[in-house]
């Protein structure tokens, strides 16, 4: 007798730390990175769903620079509309800035500042750390009576189904010429996908239409730390709602170390996995696992099928075919892989991109306003962003501090770092006419941070109305000064350095002056251009820098000159570090005029 059971959906936990199962009933964004409460789902409504600052939102973001009303989802037939309502940095779906309301697929991403969404449709789970929701099977579950069973084929759709002997009874199995359809609309429904959350329920749709027999079906993945991670389940028949659905390491472990698909008559009674007595508890009798491969022929995962009605519920040929499906689908998922990453790096670049535009805006964009006194400067990152700052200060009484300093490695974490920097010094110094206090002050709130970070800091403060320079120096080099009468070299400050900046509170810090006289030159500068190394790993050196400052002209002359050859001499090899060059002038304020 043949019984066909309703759509029904059920909650599912894997146990083996794989994760718990849990049903969902309509759309969903969900956090998957950002953001503190990372992995929280939210149901989008029937109406529209507001995501923003502002109280009032219906999802409420507090993170980065989120406006008040940021965007959008609107429900309008059958679709879900993201749009943008009017932000000021703008809203992202998979990378692409959302200019005018977009239709939502399964798994696109929606990012908003540095918060990112997941679009989850109705029928669609998602896997987040060891938690994954999971919709029971999507067509009408066919069972087979032992006691009343046929063994005359019957019609199923456009399938046919045969009813065969087996070892303890019946099973059913999928006639050729069903398989062949079932597979062609494999490859075609798989086809266009790109995602591997649209990939892995697609492949397991579809076997349950090649292998009627299968109680169940999951896709296992490796993730990159090597843990196996259970991505997709689908089952059917009437189970409970409570029921724990297991998944065996053994056997998976064991398929991806032969990369080779095994069917099993009995995994409870099977020689290949008597080390694993938790097998016998899963209820497992016949069983088909096959490998998913990547383009190196590297195992990714499994896709298993399996069966708790007895003995010779799947054949050898069964193998073949499950085998089949899996090689197919390990380079579709391998694919969709690939372009998420692309995707991903894609969002990368454009974050890299912003944060550069961002940084330029922290450095001074003309020279500062000091009668006496030229300036000139020269910056240039190792990567998109850098670590290595310069800053023009103006200070009560016409004063001016001119800050070079090096923050220790460089991107992100270095130019975030800088950007603190930036806004404690300029608070520092402005409130202490005592410059060696002043960068005391600044050392201890920026080793309050305890962040492992620590910046080599110079500052020069110099007065229109007097010939002297004063100098604190925080574990930097010292300026290179060019005497304009003698051309003799000098390094101010260098005996009177201090700690860098940010090792630890309660530093001390002095200051010292120094003379400039017209036509004197003062050189500061990062160590990215010092030891600039070419493709033989030789550093460009500072007693090059020193010549060509002792023998130069102007201080913008010296400046080209500095940065040309340091350019020639890199040459094709990787840029090693951030360069930073500021030069300061000392001129007749009459023959300016």
């Amino acid at each position: 007798m043949l019984i066909a059971y309703p759509l029904r959906r059920m909650t599912v936990c894997v146990s083996d730390s794989y994760g718990a199962l849990t049903a969902v009933n309509m759309a969903f964004l969900q956090i998957i990175s950002g953001a503190s409460n990372a992995s929280s789902k939210f149901e989008i409504g029937h109406g529209e769903t507001t995501i923003g600052r502002h109280p009032e939102c219906t999802i409420v973001v507090e993170a980065g620079a989120v406006s008040r009303f940021h965007a959008k989802v609107a429900h309008e037939g059958e679709s879900y509309l993201v749009s943008d309502s009017g932000s000021r940095n703008g809203t992202y779906l998979n990378g692409e800035l959302v200019t005018a309301p977009t239709a939502l697929k399964e798994g696109d991403r929606i990012r908003i500042s540095e918060v990112e969404f997941s679009f989850l449709a109705d029928s669609a789970p998602a896997f987040a750390g060891s938690e994954m929701t999971f919709e029971g099977a999507n067509f009408g579950i066919m069972m087979v009576d032992d006691r009343e069973a046929s063994q005359k084929p019957f019609e199923s759709g456009h399938s046919m189904v045969e009813i065969r002997n087996s070892v303890d009874g019946f099973a059913m199995s999928a006639t050729a010429e069903a398989k062949l359809e079932a597979l062609g609309q494999i490859i075609s429904a798989l086809g266009g996908a790109m995602v591997v959350d649209e990939v892995l329920p697609k492949i397991l749709t579809s076997l349950f239409k090649l292998f009627p027999a299968a109680d169940r079906g999951f896709i296992v993945m490796q993730d990159e730390e090597g843990n196996l991670i259970p991505r997709w389940v689908k089952t059917r028949g009437d189970q409970d709602e409570t029921e724990t659905i297991r998944i065996s390491k053994t056997i998976v472990r064991k398929v991806m170390e032969s990369r080779e698909a095994i069917l099993s008559m009995d995994a409870s009674d099977d020689s290949r996995f008597d080390s694993s007595q938790s097998i016998a508890d899963f209820s497992i009798r016949s069983m088909i696992c096959a490998p998913l491969l990547d383009s190196d022929n590297q195992a990714i995962g499994v896709l298993q099928i399996d069966s708790t009605q007895g003995r010779g519920q799947f054949r050898e040929d069964d193998t073949d075919l499950l085998a089949g499906v899996a090689a197919y689908s390990g380079i579709l998922i391998n694919n969709a892989r690939m372009h998420e990453q692309a995707l991903r790096q894609k969002e990368v670049e454009q974050d890299l991109l912003l944060a550069t535009e961002v940084q330029k805006a922290f450095l001074p964009d003309s020279p500062p306003e000091a009668p006496g006194f030229r300036v000139c400067s020269y910056y240039q990152a190792a990567h998109h962003i850098g670590g290595d700052y310069y800053d023009y200060i103006h200070l009560p009484g016409g004063r001016v501090a001119i800050v070079v300093a090096d923050v220790v490695g460089h991107g992100v974490a270095a130019a975030m770092f800088m950007a603190k920097l930036s806004a404690e010094t300029r608070f520092c110094l402005a409130s202490d006419s005592d410059v060696a206090a002043a960068i005391v002050r600044l050392n201890d709130r920026m080793s309050a941070l305890e962040v492992e970070r620590f910046v080599t800091f110079l500052v020069l403060v110099v007065d229109p109305s007097s010939d002297e320079v004063t100098i604190v120096n925080a574990g930097h080099m010292p300026p290179l000064v060019r005497d304009g009468v003698s051309r003799a070299m000098s390094e101010p400050g260098e005996e009177e350095s201090g700690l860098p900046i940010a090792i630890a509170e309660g530093m001390d810090y002095e200051a010292v002056s120094f003379v400039m006289k017209p036509g004197d030159i003062a050189v500061m500068y990062t160590d990215g251009v010092n030891e600039a190394m070419d493709v033989k790993d030789e550093e460009f050196g500072i007693q090059r820098i020193r010549e060509m400052i002792e023998k130069g002209g102007a201080a913008e002359d010296v400046m080209n000159e500095v940065v040309t050859a340091v350019n020639d001499h890199v040459g094709a090899a990787d840029p090693f570090d951030d360069m930073c060059l500021v030069l300061l002038e000392r001129y007749e304020v009459d023959q300016e005029s």
